[in-house]
């Protein structure tokens, strides 16, 4: 693959450049100079925004004050177990909570998340990265409804999430820790699951319409409802903003770069007699985005990017004591890049997986849950500078889990899984966890420890700059946590340690310009939050992760240095009141730690605090009009080097309900 002699990296997500595509209002905030450079003081401003913001509380909702652990997870362990028991670190964000922080993208969502960093090329739809206790971003798995999504062209396998909206979305499920068990390949730092909305009730349809910054016009659609044997929702976004780069903007250039993102999700459900089910789901995206590769030149380069994924799962109970699951899914992605309107590159990608998985329920005291897994990657490349023609690899899995209930509070969980990969071949892993609730105090002590693995992505493997030699990289890692509530449920508190080591890492080489397996990083660390809701109308959410990730690769030039990124400390903070019945506000902080650019550590990113706020009022039963600030002190940041991120940003909305 050269070009006149040339010789080109391999490409990935985005377009990483040298200037700064900052976008932004351009003015805003910036004279008030509100910089909040540690996570504490910003905890504080919540705080005395408790104070000085909050009514007097409103009886009729006091009554309704407790936290409680009642949720149930189904990441954790394939099935549907209540939090309370589960002995993995888990957090549920669900769509209530989604919409009283005003979030309009996972990728949003996921900042708050303990133990979640994340990094994006610019905003908004800029290349992201997900990085869960230190690991890389190809180690945390993404599903929709419990189906595997990824992009096998790009460089690790895995596809930015920048462009998939909160529309239609009943929860987010973040497991953190080692689940390749369950899971296989690249689930070695956590797993995010995006679950869809299930319809409930009579008939609703919703419209609405939001407008602000950034020249941003947002319509939204959808549709929802239920019968005695089937539910449905679906719903269509559209998103359109224009950004200027300051860079630009310093040079007299004003020409606005565009993001355009269209977004479309269905689900429908439906019962088979009494002991069966079918269900489907789809999601698409598809946006358009200019990537500025020289704000003096202004020579564009545009992004395209489509994904399409389709799952269907069908259950049934055979019997009271076994049930079986079958799973079928698809995900089609595809990247096409132009520059100054002129072809260059199209990346397709395909993933399709199939499971069937027996959960076995023996009594009250133990149950095993069992089964096949099978994954087809397939891709392709056309480009102007050479084409890759379209290869695929599988991998066939079997797993077992049994988790053990001897007697009420106690679980001990154990389970194993062997992998076939089509070209590096077996390789196991397993995983042991304990839980215990001791009900008299609300004290729960969890614990695990596991192995996982990661699978060179399909463009690692087979294009031009790839390796058909390369091993998977392999990881042991352990956790343990305490959670108690106090104060008659009006009180979280939650405390883990984790320590992952990850071996045969997959890295780049600029001498030879081809993927090799070298090297080694340990990343450990603490997670801290609590929650505290003492009335019905008040709640304060706060964490803040301490981590360590350094290359402990022996004898190299990085030994004993910090990888890119990766802060020492990250954290958040959300304060919300609802100090009318109709009314809602929402305070949302988000703070991440100094951190470096390049593996030698020799360019350190300053660490900054944003705060957003978001407001609504329900006017009637089928009116509500909403508004947000985002990034209210119009701090000056960059997630990612030389790459800034929007000023201050207004916006508001309203939606109707028939």
């Amino acid at each position: 693959m050269k070009s006149g002699g040339m010789r080109r990296h391999p490409s990935g997500y985005g377009y990483p450049g040298k200037f700064d595509t900052r976008c932004g209002m351009g003015t805003g905030l910036r004279g008030l100079n509100l910089s909040m450079s540690t996570f504490a003081r910003g905890i504080v401003v919540l705080l005395v925004c408790t104070t000085v913001m909050v009514p007097e509380p409103l009886p009729a909702q006091e009554g309704n004050a407790a936290i409680t652990l009642q949720e149930t997870v189904v990441t954790a362990s394939r099935i549907e177990e209540p939090l309370k028991y589960s002995p993995d670190s888990v957090t549920i964000v669900t769509a209530e909570e989604i919409q009283k922080k005003g979030k309009i993208t996972v990728i949003d969502v996921l900042k708050d998340i303990p133990g979640v960093s994340i990094t994006q090329y610019g905003a908004p739809g800029g290349s992201t990265s997900i990085y869960t206790r230190g690991t890389n971003n190809a180690h945390t798995l993404v599903m929709i409804d419990g189906v595997r999504i990824g992009d096998p062209m790009a460089t690790d396998g895995k596809m930015s999430i920048a462009d998939l909206s909160t529309d239609n979305i009943e929860k987010i499920e973040m497991v953190r820790g080692a689940q390749s068990v369950l899971y296989g390949s690249d689930a070695i730092g956590g797993i995010v699951n995006i679950i869809t909305k299930k319809g409930r009730g009579k008939p609703r349809f919703y419209l609405s319409f939001e407008g602000g910054s950034l020249e941003t016009f947002r319509e939204k659609t959808g549709v929802s409802g239920s019968t005695d044997r089937i539910n449905y929702a679906a719903s269509v976004s559209r998103l359109d903003a224009k950004c200027v780069s300051r860079a630009e903007e310093d040079l007299g250039n004003t020409e606005r770069d565009y993001y355009h993102d269209t977004n479309i999700s269905g689900r429908i459900d439906g019962r088979i007699g009494e002991t069966a089910g079918i269900g489907l789901s789809i999601r698409h995206s598809a946006s358009s985005m200019d990537l500025d590769a020289d704000p003096v030149a202004d020579a564009d380069k545009v992004q395209d990017t489509e994904m399409t994924s389709i799952s269907t799962q069908f259950d049934q109970d055979i019997s009271e004591w076994w049930q079986h699951v079958i799973k079928l899914g698809i995900t089609d992605t595809e990247r096409e890049y132009k520059k100054d309107g002129t072809f260059e590159d199209k990346y397709n990608g395909r993933i399709k997986v199939a499971s069937w998985q027996h959960n076995f329920f023996i009594g009250d005291i133990d149950t095993i849950t069992t089964g096949f897994d099978y994954q087809e990657e397939t891709g392709d490349n056309t480009s102007i500078y050479g084409n890759i023609k379209e290869e695929s690899v599988n991998t066939r899995a079997y797993f077992i889990q049994n988790k053990l209930t001897p007697f009420k509070g106690f679980s001990f969980t154990l389970g194993v899984r062997h992998d076939d990969h089509q070209t590096f071949g077996g390789k196991d892993n397993y995983k042991a966890s304990i839980a215990y609730l001791y009900e008299k105090t609300e004290t729960k002590i969890r614990g695990s420890y596991g192995t996982g693995f990661h699978a060179p992505s399909l463009y690692q493997l087979y294009s031009s700059y790839g390796d058909l030699n390369l091993r998977p990289e392999e990881s042991k890692g352990y956790d343990v946590g305490i959670d108690q509530e106090l104060f008659d449920k009006k009180v979280l508190l939650s405390v883990t340690y984790f320590h992952t080591r990850i071996e045969d890492l997959i890295e780049w080489n600029w001498d030879t310009w081809k993927y090799y397996n070298i090297g080694e990083i340990q990343t450990e660390g603490w997670e801290t939050s609590i929650s505290v809701k003492p009335l019905a109308w008040l709640s304060f959410y706060a964490h803040h992760t301490y981590t360590e990730a350094k290359d402990e690769t022996a004898g190299s030039a990085n030994e004993g240095r910090y990888l890119i990124y990766r802060s020492k400390h990250t954290g958040g903070a959300s304060l919300n009141i609802k100090p009318l019945e109709k009314v809602n506000v929402n305070l949302n902080l988000q703070y991440t730690g100094k951190r470096y650019h390049n593996t030698d550590n020799s360019i350190e990113m300053p660490a900054y605090t944003l705060f957003n706020l978001a407001a609504s009022y329900d006017v009637t039963d089928r009116l509500r009009i909403y508004g947000r600030v985002e990034n209210l002190t119009d701090k000056k940041y960059q997630s990612v080097y030389q790459y800034g991120e929007p000023g201050v940003g207004f916006y508001g909305g309203i939606e109707v309900t028939f």
